[in-house]
């Protein structure tokens, strides 16, 4: 068994009975006690000394009022203690009724004619003093009919001046309301200023654990709604509430001090509904601290009877409530016996902080346990021992909050030593990546460096390899206009004088753009300047493809060509088309036409059947030649980017030059591509042709 168990069960009891030998009155050995009917205070020699207490054997006599009491129903009667309870000195009386009881006191002569204070503190259920047959006031209306009767018990102090050495006390009480009857509490007397100091102090310590209990109870609240981690401060600071109001109608009664009109029945309510409550609560809050050892069962249970119980208290009557909160006093002794039981298997090892919890709890269930050992077995009011047993425990609890904040806070001082050490050392690894990235960008941009200057060199190499745009060839005048997608790209043209009246024309697009296809543009003059003096438009094609599938069949490289023969003294254009878009031809005297494709793409068929066409090609006709790239747009519903709205524009613009008709093209596709990049290369070519100066020689 852990330590803490040893402690709680072995020293639990201990601490039981040393609070009944220290607080009981009825084990109270002293020198000045009533005895019957009569104590003795002469033998007081300061006149400052008090309170004096008048517990002891009084006189009281049973169903007679006070000033018409008759002598032969004189019995005794042990002051405190409730009137249907049996001692050894008298025999127990009915509950309901009423009776007088009297004291004779002999007065010290320090104390003759100076002002006395006597205190009364819980009568049941109302009361009048008298003093030498003079009334000093009363509490509620005592009568010896039910009906005239007003309950009302509250604490409260009465002055007067002894004239002699001896007085006469008389308390007529009056009960048809509650469970037990007669004067419960001690009675004490002094000095006024005596008397008024203890009254204050019991004020005061009233006042300290209703602001403790109401205090903690707020904080432990306002900590759940800010934290939300745990609820076992939301019901502990619900049961601290609860208990705090009920302080203010127990001990001193305070809030009766402050509302005197407020009736019993409410009084009763405050009483009885913070303490209904506040089990529950207290359950729900053990269950939220030791979730895995309190049975759910239980405790929805004894919700629902504290439930029923409360709806009983607040349409009850003041009788009712009084008899049936007995049974809610042995429903709280199951509850401690079942906590005691729920102590006794939890492993405090695994537990953080449950010792303060443990020793909490004892202590609460301490003090309940002697509050109810006055109740019923001395039937005397008692000192509500448990509402101070609590605000110990608030402290506890306090202890524990501050130890999970400490514990939370040592947690957070090391994980932001652990996140400092972390950060440095990110620093470090951020420092030296930053310098491996430096080096890295700096190596980078040296190669990208490199490859620019390399691709500026192929750029220059690969525009030398097309035709001049300032080439003159006689009968013809031409303009063409290359736009690769990078620096470099795969459409290539020629336009050359094969022979004197013959200039032939070839546009070629390499499939992708980009260095690759700069290639294979490279390999394709290689090869068509070999081929270039070839007859027919369709020989060349043939030939281009066969040597392609040769000598770069691993490449699996595949292009269109168009390849076109203008013959000037003729005036007709031959050409042949392997798998390029339709080109366009515009004549003076007809409208456009479209040069259709003729055979398929080279690269893919070894064997290349190709055809030719022949169009009559005036002087003022034009040639017009683009590749792919001009009409590829992948906007939807695209107007501007198709062979006929190419021609169309062509053929309107007739009568504009080469350059112009170029720009307007350029700009066409731009605005049909919006804000869309470009996917590949785009090359136009216009040829227009001209009457042949005589004498004229080829360049």
């Amino acid at each position: 068994m852990h330590i803490s168990k040893y402690l709680f069960f072995l020293l639990g009891p201990v601490g039981f009975l040393i609070f009944l030998l220290t607080l009981t009155p009825s084990h109270k050995e002293e020198n000045v006690r009533a005895y019957q009917g009569s104590i003795d205070l002469r033998g007081i020699r300061d006149a400052s000394t008090g309170p004096v207490d008048l517990s002891g054997e009084w006189e009281f006599f049973w169903s007679q009022e006070a000033g018409k009491v008759l002598e032969t129903f004189r019995g005794k009667i042990t002051v405190p203690g409730a009137w249907n309870r049996e001692t050894e000195v008298h025999s127990s009386y009915e509950k309901i009724g009423y009776g007088t009881y009297r004291l004779r006191i002999l007065i010290p002569d320090v104390w003759v004619g100076k002002v006395l204070t006597v205190g009364l503190g819980s009568v049941l259920t109302s009361y009048a003093i008298y003093m030498d047959g003079i009334q000093l006031g009363q509490t509620g209306h005592p009568s010896h009919s039910p009906k005239e009767t007003v309950p009302r018990v509250q604490p409260k102090f009465y002055s007067f001046i002894a004239p002699s050495n001896e007085v006469r006390l008389e308390v007529f009480v009056s009960n048809y309301y509650s469970r037990q009857g007669g004067i419960i509490s001690p009675i004490r007397m002094g000095p006024a200023d005596v008397m008024e100091s203890y009254r204050t102090r019991t004020i005061f310590s009233d006042i300290f654990a209703f602001s403790s209990l109401m205090i903690m109870g707020l904080y432990h609240i306002s900590l759940y709604l800010y934290l939300r981690s745990s609820k076992a401060p939301l019901y502990f600071g619900f049961m601290s509430i609860a208990i705090s109001v009920r302080a203010l109608v127990t001990n001193a009664k305070l809030l009766m001090e402050f509302f005197p009109s407020l009736p019993q029945e409410a009084i009763q309510l405050l009483d009885q509904i913070p303490l209904i409550v506040s089990v529950p609560f207290y359950l729900l809050f053990f269950q939220s601290t030791f979730e895995a050892y309190v049975s759910t069962t239980f405790v929805k249970g004894s919700i629902f009877i504290a439930i029923v119980f409360a709806i009983g208290t607040l349409f009850g009557s003041l009788a009712f409530n009084s008899e049936k909160l007995v049974i809610y006093h042995i429903f709280m002794g199951i509850v401690i016996a079942y906590i005691l039981y729920v102590i006794y298997t939890i492993d405090f090892d695994k537990e953080n902080n449950s010792a303060y919890i443990l020793y909490g709890t004892g202590l609460l269930f301490l003090g309940i346990g002697i509050d109810l050992f006055y109740t019923y077995v001395l039937k005397v009011s008692s000192y509500e021992v448990s509402h101070f047993a609590l605000v110990f425990f608030v402290f506890l609890q306090s202890l524990v909050i501050a130890s999970d904040r400490s514990s939370k806070y040592k947690e957070a001082k090391i994980l932001t030593e652990d996140l400092q050490t972390m950060n440095l050392e990110l620093f470090e690894m951020k420092e030296k990546l930053v310098q491996k990235v430096e080096d890295r960008t700096k190596t980078l941009n040296d190669t990208l460096q490199q490859i620019n200057r390399e691709l500026e060199i192929a750029q220059n190499v690969q525009r030398k390899i097309l035709t001049p745009p300032d080439r003159e060839i006689a009968g013809i005048r031409f303009e063409y206009v290359y736009k690769p997608l990078e620096k470099v790209g795969g459409d290539f043209l020629d336009i050359s004088e094969v022979r004197p009246g013959k200039i032939r024309v070839l546009l070629a697009d390499a499939v992708g753009h980009g260095v690759q296809a700069s290639l294979m543009t490279m390999a394709l003059k290689t090869e068509y300047e070999e081929l270039k003096k070839l007859d027919c438009p369709t020989e060349v094609l043939r030939e281009l493809n066969g040597r392609f599938l040769r000598k770069f069949d691993t490449l699996e490289s595949i292009f269109p060509c168009f390849v076109a023969d203008i013959y000037l003294a003729e005036k007709e254009l031959l050409y042949a088309s392997a798998g390029h878009p339709d080109q366009v031809l515009l004549r003076p005297d007809v409208a456009y036409e479209l040069l259709h494709k003729t055979g398929p793409i080279l690269g893919l068929f070894d064997d290349l059947e190709i055809q030719f066409n022949t169009f009559p090609f005036p002087v003022g006709s034009r040639l017009l030649l683009f590749s792919d790239g001009l009409i590829e747009n992948r906007r939807k519903e695209n107007r501007w980017s198709t062979v006929d709205s190419i021609a169309i524009k062509a053929n309107s613009m007739h009568s504009s030059n080469l350059q112009e008709l170029l720009e307007e093209l350029v700009q066409m596709e731009e605005r049909s591509r919006g804000d869309e990049q470009r996917y590949d290369d785009i090359t136009i070519i216009s040829i227009e042709s001209r009457e042949q100066p005589a004498g004229s020689s080829r360049s």
